[in-house]
């Protein structure tokens, strides 16, 4: 196995470890410690693949974020149906919602960074790029749709990633979807 190879399984163990710490703990309950102590490694392994514990934070926000988007992207390719579309993103929005605790995770690094750290200023960008490709591809479904992308897609996923949703069963983020949408997308 070549250096660079071993470089990216070591990069992908600690985003593993990391993904899973960060939600069950939380951005300030998880340490460059415990990712590397949970994905087998030494600090220096994480502090050679990352800068600091909010690089980490970042690449896992973007990579879970783009993971959870892109099979409702994929799904939506297809669609023309207004009503099947929103069974898709019903479904999508229950799916985030039950995901656990990464929405809180999320809110606790934007509260805990400094408000002009170029780590808070990345996690907006992140989001909004993820709301952007939502609501652009809504829009090219469904061109008559009256709203603007970004507030389209930062809608639907500000009602997915609710934190209360992940813990109060009803009504389910879908439904509340379901409610908000339902006359957008006609």
């Amino acid at each position: 196995m070549s250096r660079e190879e071993s470089r990216a399984i070591t990069r992908e163990k600690l985003l593993e470890a990391a993904f899973e710490l960060f939600g069950r703990d939380g951005y300030a309950g998880t340490s460059v410690e415990n990712i590397t102590e949970a994905a087998g490694f030494s600090k220096g392994a994480a502090y050679s693949n990352f800068e600091s514990k909010e690089s980490i934070f970042l690449e896992v926000l973007e990579r879970q974020g783009q993971a959870s988007l892109d099979p409702l992207l994929r799904s939506l390719d297809h669609i023309d149906d207004p009503d099947v579309a929103l069974d898709h993103l019903a479904a999508w929005a229950n799916d985030r919602s039950s995901g656990g605790s990464w929405s809180l995770t999320i809110l606790e690094h934007a509260r805990t960074a400094d408000p002009t750290s170029s780590s808070l200023k990345r996690q907006k960008e992140i989001l909004r790029d993820h709301w952007q490709q939502l609501g652009r591809k809504l829009l090219d479904r469904f061109p008559n749709v009256e709203a603007d992308a970004l507030t389209l897609g930062a809608l639907l996923h500000e009602i997915a990633y609710a934190p209360a949703m992940t813990f109060v069963g009803e009504p389910k983020a879908g439904d509340l979807l379901r409610f908000a949408v339902r006359h957008i997308l006609r």
